[in-house]
């Protein structure tokens, strides 16, 4: 028979049966001749949230409850499953069969502390494609955004906003990294382009600019930009060539 895998909403309210569904999915599997459950699961709302560990602790124990009723009811057991990342790393007892490790596979766990213990695995670079130096009270960039207090040096990236750079990272919020030295970014971010201020750093055109790596993380590009890593991350757009490093 071909394995389906069932999804129940225990608080998400996003997908998912209800668990006053259970009796009705389990005769139409019964009846079914082609199909049969492989998995249930759920999926938890906030598991990262240390001030939501009630609320989780219900998924879990309504899930569980759910799967016990199923099961009883089908005649055999599903795997079971229903923790993502945060929920691997904060509540252990909910392992269950297995676990859907999303952002973590990537080296993300949504708290300091587990970062520390994970690896980030995604790097995204560009290069200096031009350097100017400019006067006190020239501008950079649409709409004059910023303004030179003094002698300054600044350098272009090729890669903007349609990139999948978030604009909130203008005008001296995000920051870029060239030769391991921070640089600002001036200015708004443009379609295809940042200026960043290198007035103080040794560099040339051509040398590499790290937007984030394994040093530089992609969680503080996302704090700077008042947004989370799965949205730096994912907003990577497909310009952006795409290279696999054993």
């Amino acid at each position: 028979k071909y394995p389906v895998h069932i999804k129940f909403n225990t608080g998400l309210n996003r997908l998912g049966f209800w668990e006053n569904d259970v009796d009705l999915i389990v005769s139409t599997l019964n009846d079914a001749k082609s199909i049969k459950a492989k998995s249930l699961f759920s999926h938890l709302a906030a598991s990262e949230d240390l001030n939501q560990v009630a609320f989780t602790k219900n998924q879990i124990s309504s899930f569980r409850a759910i799967a016990l009723n199923f099961t009883s009811k089908i005649g055999y057991k599903p795997w079971l499953h229903i923790c993502n990342t945060s929920g691997v790393l904060n509540y252990p007892n909910a392992h269950l069969d297995m676990v859907r490790c999303g952002i973590g596979l990537y080296g993300f766990g949504n708290a300091a502390t587990h970062d520390k213990m994970l690896k980030p695995i995604a790097s995204l670079k560009s290069v200096i494609t031009q350097i100017h130096k400019i006067e006190k009270d020239e501008t950079v960039g649409y709409n004059r955004a910023y303004r030179a207090q003094g002698f300054e040096k600044t350098a272009t990236i090729p890669i903007g906003h349609a990139d999948g750079l978030n604009r909130n990272l203008g005008n001296g919020k995000g920051s870029v990294y060239i030769n391991n030295k921070k640089a600002p970014i001036i200015g708004n971010v443009c379609m295809d382009m940042i200026m960043v201020n290198v007035t103080e750093l040794d560099c040339n055109e051509g040398d590499e600019v790290i937007l984030f790596d394994s040093k530089h993380s992609a969680s503080d590009l996302a704090s700077s930009a008042n947004t989370i890593s799965y949205e730096i991350i994912t907003s990577v757009s497909q310009r952006i060539q795409r290279v696999i490093v054993n």
